[in-house]
């Protein structure tokens, strides 16, 4: 039954895919879609449609593998780049980018990966110093979180940061306004992110059963630690570039894989990466579609699962090891 569900969730997400290009504004159906397109409908599907379904595909995939890289890291299943602060970081630099002129989702990448990878860095030293319990590492990260989240509310109430409703419609996420450049940017990423991860599986299968027992099997542990933060720092850092703070992705959809596929890592990141893509297709569809013409920000539409599920786990769990 298991072998069953990476090619199931596959043709759920081409499923999800069709629908999405046939939902919104335009009177562009799934009729259309059938019976062949006009010049404008053309343009409706190839420059807003399309780039939309797929930047929503490598988000939620980078966010779900991220979320699973950070919970092998930190060995704990709450870890996740919204709950650890790493996309609030990320979000805090691409306000600073903007606030000094950068506009372009395109530009404003680097400095999102760069306060991405600060908060990470910050929770690795937290970790590394001896305080490995799970209640230091969410609170750490909850804290900075938190910091960097103020930081961003002060650049935008100050006006340091032009085009403020743009900036807070995109820091509550959206895929709405990404173009096909966009994704031609993020797609590279993701594939690179997602094929190292996939790469280590051995090892990162082998952390699993503890530091000394890997070492023992020959992983180097320091360096494997490196490169997971260097992965999942850039897998979240150029999703919030692009598609503002999503939360609880990386939470829900890691455990869920875990759960009902393997926590073999051959098997898991696969699984989370197209689960991520379901779930992120399924509430862009529902973003559009529950108040029309408005769209809800796809971060509330996420908090509302996520948090309770969140909770769910939290008091499953007390003290929560992988």
């Amino acid at each position: 039954m298991k072998r069953l569900l990476l090619p199931a969730l596959l043709l759920l997400v081409l499923l999800a895919a069709a629908v999405s290009l046939s939902v919104g504004p335009g009177g562009l159906g799934p009729a259309q879609l059938l019976d062949g397109l006009s010049g404008l409908e053309s343009t409706i599907l190839w420059k807003l449609r399309l780039p939309r379904v797929l930047m929503a595909i490598l988000a939620g995939s980078a966010l779900s593998a991220s979320g699973v890289l950070m919970q092998l890291f930190f060995r704990n299943p709450l870890a996740e780049p919204y709950i650890t602060g790493v996309s609030a970081g990320a979000a805090l630099g691409a306000v600073v980018a903007t606030s000094i002129g950068l506009t372009s989702s395109l530009l404003i990448g680097f400095p999102a990966l760069l306060g991405a990878m600060l908060i990470t860095l910050a929770l690795h030293a937290t970790f590394t110093s001896g305080r490995r319990d799970s209640a230091s590492i969410l609170l750490m990260g909850i804290a900075l979180g938190t910091l960097c989240g103020a930081l961003v509310w002060l650049l935008l109430v100050s006006g340091s940061s032009g085009g403020t409703e743009q900036v807070i419609g995109w820091l509550l996420g959206r895929v709405s306004t990404v173009g096909m450049s966009e994704v031609l940017v993020m797609l590279p990423v993701v594939l690179l992110g997602c094929g190292l991860a996939l790469h280590w599986r051995r090892e990162l299968d082998a952390m699993l059963l503890g530091d000394d027992k890997a070492h023992s099997l020959g992983v180097d542990i320091r360096s494997l630690r490196l490169r997971l933060l260097a992965v999942s720092s850039l897998l979240a850092g150029i999703s919030v570039a692009f598609c503002g703070v999503i939360a609880f992705v990386g939470l829900m959809v890691p455990h869920v894989a875990r759960m009902y596929g393997s926590a073999r890592h051959a098997v898991l990141l696969p699984l989370a990466m197209c689960g991520g893509a379901l779930l992120l297709l399924s509430v862009d569809i529902v973003s559009r579609t529950a108040a029309p013409p408005r769209e809800i920000p796809l971060t509330i539409i996420t908090s509302l699962i996520g948090a309770p599920f969140f909770l769910w786990v939290l008091l499953r769990q007390r003290e929560v090891r992988l």
